[in-house]
């Protein structure tokens, strides 16, 4: 599968959501908060920076963010923003192709600058990981060469530390965090499909003899066992960058290992620890549970939604983007304060949305107030939708998100997507320029389906693809089920239920509530709900309850900053 030319909409919510990133966050970032380069550029300078050993990820989740924003946006201004701002991050590379924020004596030891003797503390290779893939993204989309010889210097550095009779340190396990800096994998991985330069591929294929160390994952014997993931020596989120370092060596050897590895990861994940917003963790790792509480970081959905993504390419599986559009409509915009200024880390099925900038504000430092893990990385989680949303693969092309855009296919073919999705499941459909199969997803949440095209309606039973033949141009309406579903809770939400619409999560926060305490065991009635009053606009969508109280989407529950819940009381 290959992702199409894809706009979204600015009358769309996503599209919305992404103007406002936009302006409200990507732009102007090197200003706001400049340690985000100089930090490379003054690692040799003392007194050293009193810095976090992920401290170097900030430019490379910056650049990688605001590199899919672009994709659905197409904003030149962010292509223009981020050009320079990667000139700026190369001219500090260093001679050998270090592109870390340490000084000489700790460049990819683990060690840093203030204690140089004493190992395990940074997470280095994780954060030129993260600016390598950047990196890589961009250079896609520009072909500027200067990017890719940026990227090629500093694996030209890996190569000569590891892996071999004169290294330092033998193994990348050697540094620690395992879970983080082996996921240097992923880039190597990709610069070789990107080359074909064998060095890139051995240099991968060394670090999955790295995985098998007690230090690391053995994420493919785990794997080959069965275990789920929460069962594995290593399951915390940042080792879903390693597994895509595997999806990666696969479409490089065609070892078919390393997908089924991928692939079970994924859907282990998928059935133990997806909760009811589409969001991946408890407490940054699976558990193998849904059901608890714990936070739930925006930095896990993003790497889950990512692999996820890799993993549909290969299997062109529905119920993958079934999954990609809970969480982007619910966990991913529900991380963003609708103007796009902020985001969170932690986003709770119930409870508080607190800015990032503040609920982990031990990252701040000096010269950046706004950097952290998840307010660089959040971007992403709403900009992926570029990739999925409209794929191609040979000659046919496949919808699967229903969000109002304008595509243009690598076949020639135009595609405009028009409604109010996801607040109603009218949506309207037209292709031009095109003689071929179009495959439209029909959720699996929608159990009675309609599609109109050629003046037929065709009732639609089943969820998955249904395959319309366009003869050079076709208009297809599509008419999904909104009708109320309905979850039920277990464990720390035992008796309680949660209530969607559509691919919509809905909830009660203290705004909405009308004279119902959240904090008390408060209860309201089935037929009730049923029988509420339904509307959407801009701001959202409410199911307005005949008590006064109105159940809302996600994505605006608690966003004035009142408790809410998505567990409520349902008698």
């Amino acid at each position: 599968m290959i992702s199409s030319d894809y706009t979204v909409s600015v009358n769309d919510p996503v599209g919305r959501l992404a103007a406002n990133i936009t302006e409200r966050w990507l732009l102007g970032l090197r200003e706001t908060n400049p340690a985000i380069i100089d930090i490379f550029r003054e690692r040799d300078k003392k007194p050293y920076r009193d810095l976090l050993p992920w401290s170097g990820e900030f430019a490379g989740k910056y650049i990688t963010g605001a590199y899919y924003i672009y994709k659905l946006t197409h904003d030149r201004r962010i292509h223009d923003e981020i050009s320079g701002f990667i000139r700026e991050l190369i001219s500090t590379q260093a001679e050998d192709g270090y592109l870390g924020c340490y000084c000489r004596d700790c460049r990819l030891t683990g060690a840093f600058s203030q204690n140089p003797d004493e190992k395990n503390g940074t997470w280095d290779s994780w954060s030129h990981y993260h600016i390598m893939l950047g990196m890589l993204l961009w250079y896609g989309e520009t072909g500027d060469d200067a990017l890719l010889a940026s990227v090629k210097k500093a694996a030209g550095l890996f190569i000569s530390k590891f892996y071999n009779k004169d290294a330092v340190s033998r193994w990348i396990v050697d540094i620690g965090s395992s879970e983080m800096n082996l996921s240097v994998l992923h880039a190597f991985a990709l610069l070789y499909n990107i080359t074909k330069n064998k060095d890139y591929l051995d240099f991968a294929l060394n670090i999955t003899d790295d995985l098998t160390d007690e230090r690391a994952g053995d994420y493919i014997r785990s794997s080959s066992k069965g275990e789920e993931y929460y069962q594995c020596a290593k399951p915390r989120w940042e080792s879903l960058h390693i597994i895509m370092g595997l999806v990666e060596l696969y479409r490089a050897t065609d070892n078919k290992t390393y997908l089924d590895t991928a692939a079970h990861i994924f859907y282990s994940i998928l059935k133990t620890d997806v909760h009811n917003t589409g969001a991946f963790s408890t407490n940054e790792q699976a558990v193998g549970t849904p059901f608890k509480k714990g936070a739930i970081e925006t930095c896990c959905v993003i790497a889950y939604n990512a692999l996820a993504v890799e993993i549909y390419k290969l299997t062109g599986d529905t119920d993958i983007i079934d999954h990609l559009e809970l969480a982007l409509y619910n966990a991913c915009m529900g991380a963003w304060s609708p103007t796009g200024r902020w985001s969170t880390y932690d986003t709770p099925m119930e409870g508080y949305k607190y800015s990032n900038t503040t609920s982990i504000v031990f990252q701040s430092r000096p010269g950046s107030p706004e950097l952290n893990c998840c307010s660089v990385n959040a971007p992403r989680g709403i900009g992926m939708l570029s990739e999925w949303g409209v794929t191609e693969d040979d000659g046919v092309i496949y919808i699967n998100s229903f969000a109002s855009a304008s595509v243009r296919c690598e076949n020639g073919a135009i595609l405009n997507i028009g409604g109010q999705y996801p607040y109603s499941g009218e949506i309207a459909v037209s292709a031009e320029k095109f003689s071929g199969d179009i495959c439209v997803r029909i959720p699996s949440w929608s159990k009675d389906t309609i599609i109109e095209t050629g003046g037929r309606k065709i009732p639609v039973l089943s969820s998955g693809y249904l395959s319309v033949h366009c003869p050079g141009s076709i208009e297809i309406h599509l008419s999904l089920d909104f009708s109320l579903r309905y979850l039920s809770g277990k464990e720390d939400f035992e008796g309680r239920t949660s209530v969607y619409k559509g691919p919509l999560l809905l909830g009660m926060d203290t705004q909405s509530s009308g004279n119902i305490d959240l904090t008390d065991r408060y209860s309201i009635n089935k037929s009730e709900i049923e029988a509420a009053r339904y509307s959407f606009d801009e701001t959202g969508c409410s199911l307005n309850l005949g008590s006064g109280a109105a159940l809302k989407d996600f994505a605006h529950l608690g966003i004035s900053g009142g408790f809410y819940t998505t567990w409520l009381n349902i008698v």
